[in-house]
């Protein structure tokens, strides 16, 4: 880690200040940075952070979500939603005079296409997850959608529509609903996920692919007007060159790697650090349909491992104290964390115990049950990602320490998100972001892996822990909710669908004279959002 801060430096010595290439010489402009850009513009067809974000700002959000977790009304395409018959029908009242960035007015007819499209499991990044409780979706007349539900579900309305960026209906409409020829084709359609339609705050001025994306003020957008004429979001080749970009004067606004943090006041230029929690838990999520690493089923081998990591270490050390040890499925800072849980301490003599009990014995340095191995593949985004690295190196030793053969395998971002959406992995460090109001049920429910739309990447399958999360989210009430919720933490963190390492704050750089931006858990990437909010003096001249 040591070495990765030092070559930063050196690189900030060789770097020219006031640097800005040619695509990004607006003086009115802002300059973002990120390490890898978005591969598409279309919510249901694209991965990665980067993607999500740009979709944020091109599409108008059928429930927008603020940062206190609740709907942001002012900037929801629906200004009002009724809801009755027990908590099942939901009327969505949507805007008059939204229009399409071609001028045609965006309606009901589109909104409830674009659920229904969700709904078709053969999306590479659908929401089917999130309306399975969805009995019916229409629209009645220009204005108003009416969702029907099979049973209520307080987390419905932040969680599930809070998901929604409305497509328009007429171009993407061309196959069956819900069928595979629907799902082949938004998956692969280029035309309009690289050049879409947009209903937001901000269109696409142009996209150079791993380069740069360059955002302007839509002119058709309803809603308050951006301030900054122009955003420019340009990507760097890994995290550690961002600080240097700032300091050369290339970047305005960018994230800072926890890794960098302890050194941040060395940056050079008029800037400002801003930290925020971030409703994201870090993992080790085990792919249980792997054969060669069947054992990884048995819960006294992951409680091993959770007693093995050295968690303490990586949040003061590596994440340099801006971060929280994760118990659970829940952040420690959630209103909704189970303050009731158990607690993993480092205890390496424990996990050696735990493994000794479930009959794998020490043979040469590596643990042996039945003439197999101990050995699984930890793969990450380090390639690109410096934390991800310096965290894989330490869980490595720390299971090396107890007798598990960790191997890892380190990807550039991209490569590992598509790796991990094909569930091609054996041990994955990952992030999720959660929902609103916590719920688990697309990650770790046994009915939703891959094959049937869901984010159950590893196939994990636990029938108490099912009817737990299913409870918690069908509850007649929120008080019901929470208790069911309050079950599924206690279960979850006994049997551990997912190796817990910790939840972290976000850090981001940002100049000083820049206001109107938003600290929101639910960024999809680690920079400030509300950018149509963003203000700064123009410089003089």
């Amino acid at each position: 880690m040591l070495q990765r801060i030092l070559a930063a430096f050196a690189l900030l010595s060789v770097c020219a200040c006031g640097a800005r290439t040619a695509e990004t010489r607006n003086p009115n402009a802002i300059i973002c940075a990120w390490i890898a850009g978005p591969d598409g513009f279309d919510p249901f067809a694209t991965i990665g952070s980067a993607a999500t974000m740009a979709e944020d700002l091109i599409y108008t959000p059928l429930i927008d979500i603020g940062p206190n977790l609740l709907p942001k009304w002012r900037t929801s395409l629906a200004y009002r939603v009724d809801v009755s018959d027990g908590g099942t029908r939901y009327l969505l009242h949507l805007r008059h005079g939204v229009r399409w960035s071609d001028g045609t007015p965006l309606t009901a007819k589109d909104v409830a296409f674009t659920i229904r499209l969700g709904t078709n499991p053969g999306l590479l990044h659908g929401v089917s997850a999130d309306f399975a409780l969805m009995r019916s979706v229409r629209a009645i007349g220009k204005y108003v959608v009416e969702v029907r539900l099979a049973r209520p579900s307080p987390p419905f309305l932040v969680n599930a529509l809070g998901e929604i960026r409305p497509l328009p209906e007429r171009l993407l409409d061309r196959y069956p609903p819900g069928t595979k020829r629907e799902a082949a084709f938004v998956n692969t359609d280029a035309a309009f996920s690289q050049h879409p339609l947009v209903s937001g705050p901000w269109r696409i001025v142009r996209n150079v692919p791993e380069a740069y994306l360059i955002l302007a003020p839509n002119p058709s957008y309803w809603g308050p007007k951006p301030q900054i004429q122009e955003v420019v979001f340009r990507v760097y080749p890994e995290q550690d060159s961002l600080f240097a970009a700032v300091a050369a004067g290339e970047v305005d606004v960018t994230d800072l790697p926890p890794n960098l943090w302890r050194v941040r006041d060395r940056l050079r230029g008029d800037h400002r650090f801003v930290s925020w929690p971030w409703n994201v838990t870090f993992v080790l999520l085990p792919n249980y349909r792997d054969p060669s690493i069947s054992w990884i089923r048995d819960s006294r081998i992951k409680r091993a491992m959770m007693y093995a990591i050295d968690r303490s270490f990586i949040v003061t050390h590596i994440m340099s104290g801006q971060a929280d040890v994760l118990n659970g499925p829940v952040p420690t800072f959630s209103p909704y964390y189970d303050r009731a849980l158990r607690r993993y301490p480092y205890d390496p003599q424990k996990a050696r115990a735990l493994l000794d009990a479930a009959g794998w014995r020490m043979r040469d340095g590596i643990r042996m049950k039945n003439g197999q191995a101990l050995r699984i593949t930890l793969k990450t985004g380090g390639a690109t990602d410096a934390v991800a690295s310096d965290v894989a190196e330490l869980i490595q030793a720390n299971f090396k320490a107890v007798g598990i053969d960790c191997r890892l395998e380190n990807e550039e971002l991209q490569t590992f998100f598509s790796d991990v959406n094909a569930s091609h992995f054996q041990l994955a460090l990952r992030g999720n972001i959660l929902s609103p109001y916590p719920d688990d049920y697309k990650w770790y429910d046994s009915s939703q892996t891959r094959a049937n739309g869901g984010y159950n990447f590893g196939s994990y399958g636990n029938a108490r822990i099912d009817a737990a999360i299913e409870s918690a989210r069908t509850a007649p009430s929120l008080a019901a909710s929470r208790e069911d919720l309050d079950r599924y933490q206690r279960l979850a963190a006994r049997d551990l669908p997912a190796i817990y390492l910790f939840s972290n704050r976000l850090g981001a750089v940002v100049p000083r004279d820049l206001t109107g931006y938003e600290l929101d858990p639910e960024a999809p990437a680690a920079l400030p959002m509300g950018l149509q909010f963003w203000k700064r003096p123009r410089p003089p001249g």
